[in-house]
Order: structure tokens, then C-alpha cells, then sequence
């Protein structure tokens, strides 16, 4: 029998929810075959939904979001489209954001940056899309281009006058130089809000406390975990440094780049971004052993962290130790299925190891994996309802 209007609506609205929640139990899931698993249920869900209700901008969004996480890209550009055309209770700045990552990881991200700019004319203070067209326009435009960007973020009232003296400031010990977060509790900045007045999402990647520690799923890493939002001013500033700095390393302006990551070391003193950054820094130096013990500290304070155990893994192939960096990359694999450079690792050791045919299988999943890889994981865009 067919279903009154009612019922389908009721039903469809069941298949909604059911569907994010399983996407929810797909992001707290560390097993590939649970996320797997997870993901299957969900795009079954959201489909079906869709059947039910085609102009339900929610259902578009959230199947365009979970289409991507699989790979389905021309198919999360479909359904993406279609939100734009089905007015609705989205954000268009979440599926404008969504647009230009999947374009990111079509290798389209000149087209990409083109979409976030133009977003970011109707909403000028959404800091997660910001720090989208930093990333992107380093990547299409190149360093100095994105450090003018970071001047840009809606938070430059506190942050730019501390940009303006990354460069000329004296050192930390001089007794003029003040980290900002003492600035900040000492009165001399008045705290900003940073939350987006125009759009309902705010920028995701942290939880629990506001101070000390900060959890697994790191800031512009593509680790999909469950852990959700930290709507704090905390996290925002940590979010904004750590991508200041990173600019900065790719620039090898390295004491900018301390000094950036000091200040994340103020909000934050036990976090394994700390470590892993300031590991990356004493990379740069030649100091190897340094970097070595650093990335061990950040994997120790979240056993978690992919991008420490890859590069540990890409240390110890150097080092020649190829148990303890075979150890480390498959244990990013088995956390990050789809990390394209720990696999690419993984090739070098087992050609150097004389295991071709290993080497081969591995250089091809790293490929498959690079070739859809989003320029910021999609774990940064609002999934709740």
C-alpha cells in the first residue's frame, strides 16, 4: 500500500536521523571495516531518504558528505548542486565548503579557491573556510600569498598585531616579548568572539577542557574521529596558530614558525600538537634525533596521531630500521586506511627490502589514495543535523 504524505514524510525523517547517527558511529570508530560499515548503513539510509524526499536540503547535504568520504566524488558534486537549488535549514557556507574540498581532491583546486572566495564575500568571519583558502592558496598561489591570508582571519584584531611582530620581535626571553595568551590574561587584548554570526557551523576539531590537552583528532588532520566540536575561543586560536605555522615551515621561516607554535603552547601546554610541530621544526634544523624524540613525545600523548607515526616511520627508513619503521606505518594504516604517505613509505622499505611486488601494491594504494585526497579532510565540515 502506498504510504500517506505523513507517513513518508514521518519515515523519511526516521532514515535522517538514523543516517547521521550512523555517520557518527563511522567517526568514533578506529576499525577500518567498522568505518566501513557504518559508511554502508549510512549512504543506505540517506538514499532512501532521498527516494523518499528529494528536495530535503538535510538529506542532499549529508549524502553529498558521506558520497565523499567513500570517494564518490562526481557523485557528492551531484548532490551538492542540488542543495544549492533546495532552499532549506543548510548552510549554503557548509556546502559551499563542501564543493570546493571535493574539487580540492579532484585536483581542481584552482576552481576550488575560486568557490571559497566567492563564499567568503557573504561570510567574511567564518574562520574554518579562512583557514580552507589559506591551505588552498598556498598550494595554487604559494606561501606568501597564504601568510596574507592569515592576516585576514576574522580574529586579526587579537592575532594581527602579534603577525605584525613575528618577524622584527625580539626573542622570547627579552623581557618586551609577552606569548599572546599572556597578553590576553593579562588584560592588554580585549577577547574577541569568534563564533560565525552568519552561518550556523562553527569550525570543528576540538573537545573536552579548554586547557592542557588536546584530543586525539588533531587540528587539519584528516584522522576521522568522533570526538566532535570544542566551540571554545581556546580552541579557534590553537586552530589559527597551527596554521600559521605550518605556512610558515613551508616558507622555512623557522623561528616564525616557533614562535607560532609557542603561542599554541600557551593555550594548549600538553598537546601532542606541540611535539609534533616542534618536531617538525628541529626536522628542518638537521637535528634528527631531536625530531626522533619529539615525534615520540606526540605519539605518546596521543597514541592516535597519524601524521606522528608516519613521519617516525619515514625516520626510522632513513635511519636504517626498517622493524621499527615498517612497525610505525602499518600502524598508521591500520588507523588512517587511507593515508597515501604512509603507504608510499611502506613501497620504499619493501623495495629496499627486495619486495617488489609489495613495493608495487603499496606505490598503487598510495596513488589511489593521493589522487582523491581532499586539501583538508572533511571531517572539518558541520555532519550534525
Amino acid at each position: 500500500a502506498a504510504l500517506t504524505p505523513a507517513t513518508q514524510f514521518m519515515k523519511s525523517r526516521i532514515l535522517l536521523y538514523r543516517g547521521v547517527a550512523e555517520a557518527a558511529l563511522c567517526r568514533a570508530s578506529r576499525l577500518p571495516e567498522d568505518k566501513n560499515k557504518y559508511n554502508r548503513r549510512c549512504i543506505s539510509s540517506l538514499s532512501e531518504c532521498y527516494t523518499l524526499d528529494p528536495g530535503c536540503s538535510q538529506t542532499l547535504y549529508h549524502l553529498a558528505l558521506r558520497l565523499a568520504y567513500v570517494g564518490e566524488l562526481k557523485k557528492s558534486l551531484r548532490f551538492a548542486h542540488k542543495v544549492e537549488k533546495c532552499p532549506g535549514v543548510v548552510s549554503m557556507v557548509d556546502v559551499s565548503h563542501l564543493i570546493a574540498l571535493v574539487l580540492s581532491a579532484q585536483n581542481r583546486t584552482e576552481e576550488g579557491l575560486r568557490m571559497v572566495t566567492l563564499t567568503l564575500l557573504n561570510y567574511p568571519d567564518n574562520l574554518n573556510l579562512l583557514i580552507t583558502k589559506v591551505l588552498m592558496e598556498r598550494s595554487v598561489l604559494g606561501g606568501q600569498q597564504a601568510l596574507v591570508t592569515c592576516k585576514e582571519v576574522s580574529c586579526k584584531e587579537v592575532l594581527l598585531p602579534l603577525l605584525d611582530k613575528l618577524s622584527s620581535s625580539p626573542s622570547k626571553e627579552a623581557e618586551t616579548y609577552l606569548p599572546y595568551s599572556d597578553q590576553w590574561t593579562s588584560g592588554k587584548f580585549q577577547l574577541t568572539q569568534w563564533s560565525d554570526k552568519l552561518s550556523t557551523h562553527t569550525t570543528a576539531s576540538f573537545t573536552g577542557s579548554t586547557m592542557g590537552t588536546l584530543p586525539a583528532e588533531s587540528i587539519c588532520e584528516s584522522v576521522d574521529s568522533g570526538v566532535g566540536c570544542d566551540h571554545s575561543n581556546w580552541g579557534y586560536q590553537a586552530e589559527v596558530w597551527y596554521t600559521i605555522a605550518d605556512v610558515f615551515l613551508t616558507e622555512n621561516r623557522l623561528d616564525d614558525a616557533q614562535k607560532s607554535v609557542d603561542e599554541i603552547k600557551q593555550l594548549f601546554p600538553l598537546s601532542h600538537l606541540v611535539s609534533y610541530m616542534n618536531a617538525r621544526l628541529r626536522e628542518k634544523e638537521g637535528k634528527t634525533r631531536e625530531a626522533e624524540q619529539e615525534f615520540v613525545n606526540a605519539v605518546t600523548l596521543s597514541p592516535c596521531h597519524v601524521p606522528s607515526l608516519v613521519a617516525l616511520g619515514r625516520l626510522q627508513l632513513a635511519l636504517h630500521k626498517p622493524t621499527l619503521a615498517e612497525h610505525y606505518l602499518v600502524e598508521a594504516t591500520h588507523l588512517q586506511p587511507d593515508q597515501h604517505e604512509a603507504w608510499h613509505y611502506l613501497g620504499l622499505l619493501h623495495g629496499a627490502q627486495g619486495a617488489h611486488t609489495r613495493a608495487a601494491d603499496c606505490f598503487l594504494t598510495a596513488l589511489r589514495f593521493e589522487s582523491c585526497a581532499p586539501i583538508r579532510p572533511y571531517s572539518v565540515l558541520n555532519w550534525r543535523l
